[in-house]
This record gives C-alpha cells, structure tokens and sequence, in this order.
C-alpha cells in the first residue's frame, strides 16, 4: 500500500494590500502573486504542492503502508486553495468548467447563472477584467447563457465557448481569458480572479491511454482531429502537475518532460517520464502540455489531461448494467495488512471512509470482493448501476459514456475504514450489432465492410472485433451507429458470426457473414492448342480433397458462366446445372493459399462434365443450307447435341461451300444448328460434311478397298503423328482410327473400308478442344454431383476479374 500524503499548507495567494478577487485587502501571509493571462503578474505563480516528507518520516517509524494510508487519510490537512480550468484544450463551441476554490460564484444555470465574458484581446494591464460588466463587441465576446451554468458550493462556473472564439492555425491554441460576474439582483461585480482565467481554444489532444501507472514509462499514443503537429519538426511535451498548460515550453520540472515521436502531421508517440506520481488513494491529474519546440519560449500548441494511478483495470470501461468482473492490480501491496477490503463505485469522487449504504447512481457497494494476493483484487461491477434504460439515458444525454469512481477502503467499517485506493471508471451501453455490408467477400480478405448497430465508441481503438473468430483490420469508427473495415483472411465459410469488442463488453451477431472463395490465376490466357500450368492464389488449399478424378473431390475447373452441380434431369439423364468445360488437374499445392495445376484446353469434358469428350467425327448427317445462310439442317443421323458446339463443321470437297475455320457457334434442335459463318453455295444433302476437332485437316486422294483396312494416299500424306487420330470419309466406318502408316503413301485403319474408291477424306484430332472464349477458373470443394445440397461444408469460389480466364487459338 502506498503512503497517501495530505496537500502542504495554505499559502496566501496576494500580497498585503493587493486587493483580492472579491475586492477586499490582501490576507496575511507572504506575498504570492498570481498570474495574469499572458503571464506573471508581479511575480511567479505559485502551484499547489505535495510533500512526501510525511512518507518518509513514516517509513522511518516502521509504519506499513496500509498503515500509513489510513492514518494520513483520518485526519487529512486542509487543501491549499486552486484554480483550475478544463480541459486544458478546449475545441471551438465546446464547454469549459472553471473552479477556482477561492471564488464565490452565483448558484444556478441559464438566467441565474453568472455571467463570463471572453476577452479576445486581454492586454497585460491588472486588473484584466473590468470591474463590472462590459459592453460586448468585436474584443469582448458574450458567452452563450443558456449554456451556463455556476455553483457557489462547489465554486465552478461552466460554460459554452462563444462562436467567435476560434482555434490557431491547424486548429493549434489561441489564447482567450474569461471574465466572471455576478447577475444576481441586477449587480454586475466581477467574480473570482481580476485578471481572468486563461482559456486555450484549439484541438485537443486525444490520449490512448489517458491513465497510466505512477512513475511512467508506459507509451501513451496521441491524435488530434486537425494536423496541429504540421510543420513542427520538433515537439516539446511536458507534464504539469495539479496546473494549467503554460503558454510557453518555459523550464520544465525534472523528470517531467518527455520526448515525441511524430509519426504525422495529427499523431504523435511519447513515453511518460518517471516524475508523473501519485502520491495519494486517488490518481494525480496532470496536463500534458505539447509546444512548437524546446526553446523556453516555444508556444503552446495543444494539451489534455493525464492521470496517474497505483492501479490497473482490466476493464475501465463497462455496461451500465454491471455484472462484470474486473481484475485490479498494482506494482504496490496496495492490500498489505487488509484482510477484509471494502470496494464501492461512486459516481462522485470517492469519499474518504467507506459506506454500505446503497444510493442508486451515487453509491454502490460490491458484494464480496476477492483478495487474491496483496496487490491484486478482484471484483464484480454491481447490478445494474441505474434503475433502468431511461434513468441511464437521462443521466448520458449526449455523452458517450459516465464517470464513476472505483473505490478500495481498508475495510468495511463505515465511517471508519479509508480509502486506500482508487482509479476511474467509465459506465456506458454494451454496444449492439445489427448488421454488415456487404454481407459477403472473397475469402482472400481486404474487403471494406461497414458494421452498423448502437453505442460504438467514436474513439480510434476503441472497438476490436472478430468475423468468423479472425480478427477485423483497421477498423475506423465512423459515428456511433457505424463503424468501417476490412476483413481478414479466412477459410471459404458461410453465415459466420460477428463479435464487436469494446470497453463495455462483446456483442455477437449471428449469421452476419460469408466468406466466399476466391481465386485469383497467372496466366490469365491460354491457347486451345497445348497444355499449360497455371498459378491460383486463394484460401484453405492443404486441407482440400484435391482428385483427379472430375466427378470427386476438390478441383479447379473451367467454366462457361458460374459452375453448377445442383441436379438437373436432361432426357431422363441426371447432369449437372452448369458443368465444367475442362479440369485443371495434377494439383500440387505450394501453400495454404497457392497451388500449381494444369489445363489441357485441347481436351474438352463432355456435357455431362464426367469425362474427356470424344472426338470422334459425324459423318453423313444429311446436312444442307442454302447460300449466304449460317443455319444448317441434318437428318438428324446422327442428331446435333450441345456438346458440338465448338466443333469444326468441314466441307472437303476440292471446292468446299462451308468456309475454312467455320465452327458450330449453336445448336438450336437435334436438326438444327448455327454455323460461325455463312455458306458460300448450296448444300444439299449429297454433299460429305463431317463434324469434328478444330484440330482437322482434309487429305485427298485417299484409296479405299472394300472390306480391307489398308488405304493408300499421295506422297508424304502420313506421318507417325497421324497414328490414333480419327479418319473420316465415303466408305470408311464411323469412328474409325489410324492405327499405323508406312512411308506416308499407306495407312491401316482401325476398321475395313466398306467400298472401293478414292476419296477426299478428313483426319482429325481424338479430343475436341475447348473454344475460344472468356470463362473462369473456379475452386470446387466437392466435384460430385448436386454436392451443393448433400455435402453440408460444400464451398465454390465466387468469379470475379481475378478469376476470368480466356482461350485463344494462339
């Protein structure tokens, strides 16, 4: 436990015969001189002090430190009398509250509330405010009355800056002074200090954290709303103690200034130097001052407040609802000799004895607070700290949060046991989550999604949150009802649930998001013509069931629009609703998050998407057109399938009526079908057309004998390459194959020849490639058949520009 040390004495604050606030003489005592706004007045200011003498001089005596606490805290010495004006920074067309403990200020709000006057132009004359009211104008600035508010018990005046009040230059401090007077009765007596209270009109600073433990060395980071820190290369910080912000860096007192790192125009970085102490129960204030420099005249740019405590929260903010727990420690046996703690929160500073007595948003006790060692406690937040919903909204009004003060006594005695400890605490709303948007993104993460719901603090860092139990990145508050940031990584999953974080407490949204997967492929083009591997980048690849077979397992397939595994009944056939073109197989996964595959794009699936589609040509389809048409109708033997789409359709005739190069774009009927270009004559169903790869060519002079699998053809017309590539023509048997060549001048086929003559004939490739187009690579967790309402964890990647993948001849 730490010694709580009472303040020093009264020290007299004006010479003999200065006349004093309320304009009576000076009061014995040595002549201490107050200061004026824009400076000393007469001579240096003096700042209310505290003397570790008594800690000391306890130490010596052998006392404990529980000991010493409660003894000094029985019988504390009268305070020495103190100004104070916050917060040391105020933003334009914000309240400010003045105490000054040696003031009589009226007691009452709007009409019966003094009156304060703000001096844009003070001078340095004494005394600064005139002795009773003065007319307003362009340097004499009349502070909206309907917003203030005085008290003669607690000697404060409280009121709302004026709107001609303004900031400095990047909203850095402009110094204004107040005057008070008195209305009461139709009088307009000045109040407290003749020369004003000096008011710093600027940003103030933001502190994460603003409390730390006594003797620094903690980080505290530092914003501010404008770009105050532009164009000061070096910034001079300091702390202050129970004092206002000097308006120059001056001397700072030893150990109470502190380097700044600037990491942007509106950010800083410091740590707290040893000499920030508390040396009593409750946590000493200090204003941290920041100045455009070191210099002893270097101008003040912005401020705010700062504690030191003995104590550490787990939580120093919560639900005013309580109920939940808070782990308190200290680097102090702050419980030494304290077997049975007492623990209050109170909504007004902590008394100095402990009471039980149960004052709904004034006082609560705890119920059994736990003693684990001598310098931890543990406790549970009383419940609830208001009556209800409206009590607590009434007392919020527009404020983000309430103050409220945990309170440790050395017991439970009322009246009797101290106070040996305190530290702030804040009471707001457990913020709720309503709802996400978008509600879904690529699993790859990086989306920006803005989470909208109730009571989320504006403050940056306040929030943390989980999306699927992985953490939200950058995470930037945009109101109270909204919040913005983008997603992390995470495995392909649908309806995961959102938990926002804040001081209050966890709120969890069910079903709040997807995470849809993703690819992203390198190359992005590839020719019908060759095999080619390709890069894809996504999420959850190591646990995948990579197969190679189409119809099981995880894979990476071509598709012609969004693939589709869900049942459809084609003719009594099922099939898939949008099946595959092709399989970028023989996967080897480099990462959870990168893999290796390849796509054959001369190797074509079927319509089913089951297997390799064959090759083998139609032949004898019947087929005619008429001139200029690109409409072509067969027989219907064999018939038009979908799964001739992309397919070659080739006269080889000497002076052929279907263009080179002309593929079956659609097939409208099993007789019916669209040709990629139009007929250059008429087709009649005499003429040979045959139907195969785009991978074909046509050879003429081929020599056919009945009943005989030997052909014989011009020179050079054969290769080895030829052997396993379908021949078709008059006389040779559907789905006929070369099986061997001699010379290139002969062939043997797979299958005898039906008549004897010579003919044009066409050799094509075994396998249809797939045709030109744009398509996209998709990840498919589960390639069987209507996997998507069987398979509970099936997942799909979404397309997307990452995932487009285009097919070219070359």
């Amino acid at each position: 436990m730490f010694a709580t040390l009472p303040n020093s004495i009264p020290i007299n604050r004006y010479a003999s015969g200065e006349t004093a606030r309320d304009g009576s003489s000076g009061r014995l005592g040595p002549a201490i001189q107050r200061r004026g706004p824009w400076g000393p007045v007469g001579g240096p200011r003096m700042r209310k002090s505290k003397s570790r003498s008594k800690a000391r001089l306890a130490a010596s005596a052998g006392l404990t430190t529980g000991a010493v606490g409660a003894a000094l805290l029985v019988a504390p010495t009268a305070a020495l009398a103190a100004v104070s004006v916050t917060p040391p920074v105020v933003a334009p067309g914000d309240s400010v509250t003045i105490v000054d403990t040696d003031a009589t200020f009226a007691n009452g709000s709007n009409a019966t509330a003094s009156r304060v006057q703000i001096l844009t132009s003070p001078g340095t004359t004494a005394p600064v405010c005139a002795a009773t009211i003065s007319t307003t104008s362009t340097t004499i600035l009349a502070a909206e009355q309907a917003q203030t508010t005085s008290s003669t018990s607690a000697k404060s005046v409280t009121f709302k800056l004026p709107s001609g009040a303004t900031a400095g230059t990047n909203g850095q401090v402009k110094k204004y002074v107040a005057c008070v007077y008195d209305y009461a009765a139709g009088t307009t007596a000045r109040q407290g200090n003749q020369n004003g209270y000096t008011i710093n009109v600027g940003t103030p600073a933001v502190l994460n954290t603003p409390i730390g433990l006594s003797g620094g060395g903690n980080t505290v980071n530092v914003t501010t709303s404008t770009n105050v820190f532009a164009n000061v290369p070096t910034i001079g910080a300091q702390f202050i103690a129970a004092g206002e912000c000097a308006s120059t860096y001056g001397t700072p007192v030893a150990n109470l200034a502190t380097t700044v790192s600037k990491t942007a125009d509106n950010a800083v970085n410091l740590v707290v130097p040893a000499g920030v102490v508390s040396t009593t129960a409750a946590p000493a204030k200090y204003s941290l001052c920041f100045y455009n420099g070191t210099a002893g005249t270097s101008a003040l740019i912005t401020g705010s407040s700062y504690s030191a405590g003995y104590l550490t929260l787990s939580q120093g903010t919560g639900p005013w609802q309580g109920g939940n727990a808070i782990n308190i420690t200290s680097p102090n046996p702050f419980l030494a000799g304290v077997d049975d703690p007492g623990v209050t929160f109170e909504a007004a500073e902590c008394a100095a004895t402990y009471t039980a007595a149960r004052n709904a948003s004034v006082i609560e006790p705890v119920s059994a607070p736990r003693k684990v060692t001598n310098s931890r406690l543990a406790v549970t937040v009383p419940a609830p700290l208001y009556a209800d919903q409206t009590a607590f909204n009434t007392a919020l009004g527009s404020n983000m949060s309430l103050p409220w003060n945990l309170c440790v006594y050395a017991g439970t005695t009322n009246a009797s046991s101290a106070l040996i400890a305190s530290h702030p605490y804040r009471v707001t709303t457990v913020q709720t989550s309503a709802g996400v948007t978008p509600k879904a993104g690529p699993a790859l993460g990086g989306s920006l999604i803005t989470v909208t719901g109730t009571a989320f603090p504006t403050t940056a860092g306040a929030i943390t949150a989980t999306l699927g139990g992985t953490p939200l990145t950058d995470i930037t508050p945009i109101s109270t009802t909204a919040f913005t940031a983008r997603t992390p990584r995470h495995a392909p999953a649908s309806n995961v649930s959102l938990v926002v974080t804040t001081a209050a407490g966890s709120h969890t949204l069910n079903s709040a998001f997807s995470y849809t997967s993703a690819v992203v492929a390198n190359p992005k083009t590839a020719p019908n013509t060759r095999p080619i591997d390709v890069i894809i980048n996504g999420v959850g690849f190591e646990g995948a069931p990579w197969s190679n077979t189409v119809t099981t397992g995880a894979h990476i397939f071509l598709t012609q629009g969004n693939y589709n595994n869900a049942t459809v009944d084609a003719l009594g056939t099922p099939r898939r609703a949008n099946a595959p073109v092709a399989d970028c197989n023989n996967v080897l996964v480099l990462s959870d998050t990168e893999l290796v595959c390849r796509v054959d794009l001369t190797k074509r699936l079927n319509a089913l998407g089951t297997a390799v589609l064959s090759g083998a040509p139609k032949y004898n389809a019947g087929i005619t057109s008429v001139t200029g048409s690109r409409v072509i109708i067969g027989d219907g033997n064999p018939a038009f399938t979908q799964e001739d789409v992309g397919k070659a359709i080739i006269d080889p005739a000497s002076t052929p009526k279907i263009p080179t190069g002309t593929v079956i774009s659609a097939v409208i009927s099993s007789t019916e079908a669209v040709m990629s270009n139009p007929a250059s004559g008429v087709l009649s169903a005499d003429d040979t057309i045959v139907i195969a790869s785009t991978n074909s060519r046509v050879v003429p002079g081929i020599g056919t004998t009945n009943a005989d699998d030997d052909i014989t053809a011009p020179a050079s017309t054969f290769t080895n390459a030829d052997q396993g590539l379908y021949i078709a023509g008059p006389g040779i048997a559907d789905a006929t194959t070369i099986t061997s060549q001699t010379g290139g001048t002969a062939a043997v086929l797979s299958a005898n020849a039906s008549a004897t003559a010579t003919v044009r004939a066409v050799v094509s490739s075994p396998n249809i490639a797939v045709p030109e187009g744009s398509y996209n690579l998709q990840y498919v967790s589960n390639a069987a058949l209507n996997a998507v309402h069987t398979d509970t964890s099936y997942v799909q990647s979404a397309i997307s520009s990452a995932s487009t993948f285009t097919v070219s001849a070359f």
